[in-house]
């Protein structure tokens, strides 16, 4: 068993020992023949290539020759040169094949097959250039008779060349290819000779083989394919390149240094045919033609130093038609030349829309005059200009214009406006500028010397102007006032000419006449008093410098504290100011909205402290004004402060002016949320404030959304001695018990006065009988101790 496991086991030892001796001496012999099946191989594909060369020159020499004959026959000469660059494209082909063939030559008769075929073929491009200049200058019966007479005969002598040269490599690929085959016999029959083994191993190695000739096919195929793609799509983009330009709106087009345009799209050909100019017309004699205000000189200048140059300039056919002109050069190194480019871009809309701002933003839509903002301008330009010259400054304010707006309607009041300027500007002289710097205003400037009188001329013709619109609207009249002031007789500065006039047409609404007044040396001091008010009052709402005196209310029946309304003071080292004096100078300085905000904070934060004393204050008024009301946020600082203050909304009486409600219900409707019914509907209380002085109160009560209506003092003076005013605070008092209001009396002075608004059923009230306001201590001592 032993032995002859020792057999067998010598057995596959010799076994495998001769096996490996036979697939050794097969490798051997399949390496030997491999590698000469390689090189015959090689041979035959270079062989292969070769031919291949003189193929591809053959096929692009008869590719020439047709497209000879077709730009023969075509008719357009872009045509003619779209052939003709397909036609250098084949002649580029053949150059490069020619070239490969040169190089790997290996015969001295294929070297001179070649040479003579170069020769030829040079001589052949020049008879085909000679034929395409012939076409392009349209000599068509030149170029034909070149054709036949030339170009053809020595097309044949290539074709003969490459002809015999394609036998020549013809014979040496089936040289090549006998020389391949005969390897494969041999090594066939040498295949014959060796084991299983060895055909097995020659059978993987040709397997092998054929799969590296496979994938060296099909990766000469994917370079092929990939070639053939990218040629197709640059085709593609070259013609979707040429499409885009010539359908692009801009005038586009090339140019070399020497100033000759080498390619155009339509719009520029249009533009050309247009200047009638001759073909060979330079790029700069087109730019002169074509627009009038174009400095050539100043381009080239430019260029020479600038990469590109921009300007703006005006066909030269039509003054309304605006372009921009862009030139460039070309930097591209594959390019044999420097080359400019040219781009002309029709902007006529875009100027059009240009002037069209211009007008909106320098002129009133509705009287076309000059706005406020050219008025300045206007008039900063002339004092800078001319800082020596007088120069008289008109101010009108057209007086009671509202009454137009509220009854004949905004259309109405528009053609008042117009009207009004087209009748000023009737009676002004020439030099004038009259302007609507908004509103119901209008100003005047007047450069040159004017008397008083002929000043005040002016203002009676202006006065004559306004009488003529008034004759044509309706029997309303509405009147002016006008002020004037000159420079550098009262100002140094258009801010404080400005300034000047509007204070002297605010004197002229206060004088008796009412219609006009020229600015004097006495105003100046009284202005000058007025802007030293203006800065205290300034530093005094900066500092906070205002006090809040508090006037108790109370319930008439039983005078029980209902409550106290907050007023303003303003404490000053000389006296104490009251709200009559400044209050409508800090509503002219827009300081009213800050002033009412400290009123606001310092009332109820002082409203919290008293909570804590022995007979809490039970409710504040304060005082709001119009322009607080139109504040977008005032709701929300009210209840800003209420939180900050730990308030609750209803110990807060909002108090309005009857005109000022009366305004919020005209601006927002009956319907529409108004700020007023957004802070009732918060929980803030709203009485109106001076009720029975302003509107017809009667009429629109019952659209006032309000909890209380307080009589104005003027009523409550007369009730004991008049019976008309003792009927009218009776029908007032009805008429808030029928719309479930409280009523309150201001102004109460004598008990008999108290006695009287308690038969007729008044709810609360407050006056001197009980209080003159006090400052927070002394309220809290008298009234909550």
């Amino acid at each position: 068993m032993i032995q002859h496991s020792a057999r067998f086991t010598r057995y596959l030892l010799l076994s495998y020992s001769f096996v490996l001796i036979l697939v050794s001496a097969g490798a051997g012999v399949f390496i030997h023949y491999e590698r000469s099946l390689a090189k015959s191989f090689t041979t035959y594909s270079q062989n292969a290539e070769l031919k291949s060369h003189v193929d591809s020159i053959l096929f692009s020499a008869n590719q020439r020759s047709i497209l000879l004959v077709r730009m023969i026959n075509a008719t357009d000469f872009f045509k003619v040169d779209a052939l003709n660059l397909e036609m250098l494209k084949h002649e580029q082909n053949v150059v490069d094949n020619l070239q490969s063939l040169i190089q790997r030559v290996e015969m001295k008769s294929q070297e001179e097959y070649l040479r003579q075929a170069g020769i030829v073929m040079s001589y052949n491009r020049k008879i085909q250039t000679e034929i395409y200049q012939f076409l392009m200058d349209d000599k068509r019966e030149q170029a034909l008779d070149q054709l036949l007479r030339v170009a053809i005969p020595v097309q044949d002598k290539v074709q003969v060349l490459f002809n015999q040269l394609k036998d020549s490599y013809e014979s040496r690929v089936q040289l090549s290819k006998e020389q391949f085959s005969n390897a494969i016999d041999d090594m066939l029959k040498m295949i014959i000779l060796v084991s299983v083994p060895i055909i097995l191993s020659l059978l993987i190695i040709a397997t092998i083989t054929t799969r590296r000739l496979n994938a060296f096919a099909k990766s000469q195929k994917s370079i092929l394919d990939s070639l053939e793609e990218r040629v197709k799509e640059r085709t593609q983009a070259l013609l979707l390149d040429h499409n885009l330009m010539q359908n692009l709106n801009e005038a586009i087009g090339i140019f070399d240094t020497q100033d000759k345009i080498h390619l155009s799209n339509k719009k520029l050909d249009d533009l050309t045919e247009a200047c009638k100019l001759p073909e060979n017309v330079t790029i700069w004699q087109l730019l002169m033609c074509l627009f009038k205000d174009v400095d050539v000189g100043h381009i080239k200048y430019h260029l020479k130093h600038k990469e590109a140059w921009r300007g703006e300039a005006t066909l030269s056919r039509d003054s309304n038609q605006f372009c921009i002109i862009d030139i460039a050069r070309i930097s591209d190194t594959s390019l044999p030349n420097d080359f400019f480019s040219i781009v002309v871009t029709d902007i006529s809309d875009l100027k059009a829309t240009q002037h069209k701002l211009e007008h909106t933003s320098n002129y009133d839509s509705v009287t076309q005059l000059p706005n406020r903002y050219y008025f300045n301008v206007t008039l900063d330009r002339f004092l800078n200009d001319h800082p020596d010259q007088p120069l008289h400054l008109m101010y009108i304010d057209l007086n009671d214009f509202k009454w137009v707006n509220d009854h004949l309607g905004h259309a109405a009041g528009d053609a008042f406006l117009f009207n009004a300027g087209v009748q000023f500007k009737k009676v002004l002289p020439k030099k004038a500028f009259i302007a609507r710097l908004g509103g119901d205003e209008f100003a005047i400037l007047l450069p040159g010397n004017y008397e008083i009188s002929d000043l005040t001329d002016l203002c009676e013709s202006v006065l004559k102007a306004l009488e003529e619109v008034n004759e044509h609207q309706s029997t309303h009249q509405v009147g002016c006032s006008m002020g004037v002031a000159t420079y550098p007789q009262h100002a140094k500065s258009a801010e404080d000419l400005l300034h000047k006039a509007d204070y002297a047409m605010y004197s002229a609404k206060d004088s008796e006449n009412g219609h006009y007044c020229i600015f004097t040396d006495q105003m100046n001091k009284t202005l000058l008093d007025l802007r030293e008010i203006e800065v205290n009052l300034h530093r005094a709402v900066q500092n906070a410098e205002f006090e809040v005196y508090y006037q108790p209310q109370y319930r008439l029946h039983n005078l029980q504290l209902v409550g106290a309304e907050a007023l303003v003071r303003w404490p000053t080292p000389e006296r104490m100011i009251s709200p009559l004096e400044f209050i409508p100078l800090a509503e002219r300085f827009g300081l009213i909205n800050d002033i009412g905000v400290l009123v606001m904070q310092q009332a109820m934060h002082q409203t919290q402290r008293w909570q804590t004393t022995s007979k809490p204050l039970p409710r504040i008024a304060i005082n709001v004004s119009a322009s607080q009301l139109l504040m977008g946020d005032f709701g929300d600082k009210i209840s800003a402060i209420l939180a900050d203050n730990q308030l609750e909304s209803h110990q807060v009486d909002i108090e309005i002016t009857e005109s000022v409600m009366m305004k919020n219900l005209e601006l927002n409707g009956e319907t529409r949320v108004s700020c007023v019914s957004r802070l009732q509907k918060s929980g803030l209380e709203i009485s109106i404030d001076d009720f029975g002085t302003g509107y017809s109160s009667l009429a629109y009560i019952k659209h006032l959304n309000v909890d209380r209506i307080k009589i104005d003092k003027s009523f409550i003076d007369d009730i004991d001695t008049q019976s008309e005013a003792r009927s009218i605070v009776s029908a007032i008092i009805e008429m808030g018990h029928s719309l479930g209001l409280k009523v309150l009396a201001e102004g109460i002075e004598t008990p008999n006065q108290l006695d009287i608004l308690k038969k007729l059923g008044c709810d609360e009230g407050q006056g001197y009988l009980f209080s003159r306001p006090l400052p927070a201590k002394e309220f809290e001592q008298k009234c909550l101790s």
